[in-house]
């Protein structure tokens, strides 16, 4: 964990602008900085790397994360990584999120954007890209594996009629990046075994199969099955798609 220092990221731009005009370019690389970006805040530091799907197609994805300032980056179907908002600023990517009982985690982390479906795949163009963007990023931040999160790892939802508790399950968003194939696509080779805000008791589980995906493979070590009982809210799991491929 590491307190922000403006200067990481002017060193981080200038990394990415030979990266990309150089010979041994890793990606293709595209600022267009959001109309609110001027409007954004320092983060006070970053703790985490947030990793997204878009749940729809490229360029109507990238419009309305332009549009609102929701993402550091996009990386799209090709591996056009796209910068949205300045990597040392605040974009608005996690709405209502909670990890290890800190909130807001928008304020602790950068948001990245992967053109695609939480329940699909990646090209390996964006495989590639987005290796190469974490490498850059985790090395500037000092963020571990375990600390490259999903978004929907961090999401949450509010009680509701639904639920009378508090409950991760919210969003799949992102979901397909806690397979341990994806990870190791993308050099991640730890991610975290279990949910610590259910551990705790600060959230219920509102989507248990999500629980699965996210926790599933650590069953018996200390993961998923480890909750109390109180923490599964029984709400309907989704399908199975998912199965087999960690």
């Amino acid at each position: 964990m590491t307190t922000h220092a403006g200067c990481r990221s002017g060193w981080l731009a200038l990394l990415f602008v030979a990266l990309s005009c150089g010979p041994a370019s890793a990606f293709p690389w595209f600022s267009r900085y959001s109309p609110v970006d001027h409007e954004r805040p320092l983060r006070p530091r970053t703790d985490y790397i947030i990793l997204h799907t878009t749940e729809a197609a490229g360029d109507s994805a990238f419009n309305k994360l332009w549009r609102n300032g929701e993402a550091h980056y996009l990386v799209d179907r090709s591996g056009r990584v796209r910068q949205i908002i300045r990597q040392d600023k605040v974009a608005y990517h996690a709405g209502l999120s909670l990890w290890n009982g800190r909130q807001n985690i928008d304020k602790y982390s950068v948001g990245i954007e992967v053109v695609g479906y939480h329940n699909g795949s990646l090209t390996e163009a964006q495989a590639s890209a987005l290796r190469s963007l974490l490498v850059e990023l985790k090395r500037v931040y000092r963020v571990s594996d375990n600390r490259v999160l999903t978004h929907s790892m961090v999401a949450y939802g509010a009680p509701n009629k639904w639920f009378r508790t508090a409950h991760r399950g919210r969003k799949r968003c992102g979901m397909l990046f806690a397979l341990r194939s994806v990870r190791a696509r993308l050099g991640l080779y730890s991610q975290p075994r279990y949910d610590p805000d259910v551990a705790a008791g600060r959230l219920t589980i509102g989507d248990p199969y999500l629980a699965q995906v996210l926790y599933g493979a650590y069953a018996g070590t200390g993961g998923a099955s480890s909750y109390p009982r109180a923490a599964w809210a029984g709400a309907p799991g989704g399908r199975s798609a998912y199965r087999g491929q960690r």
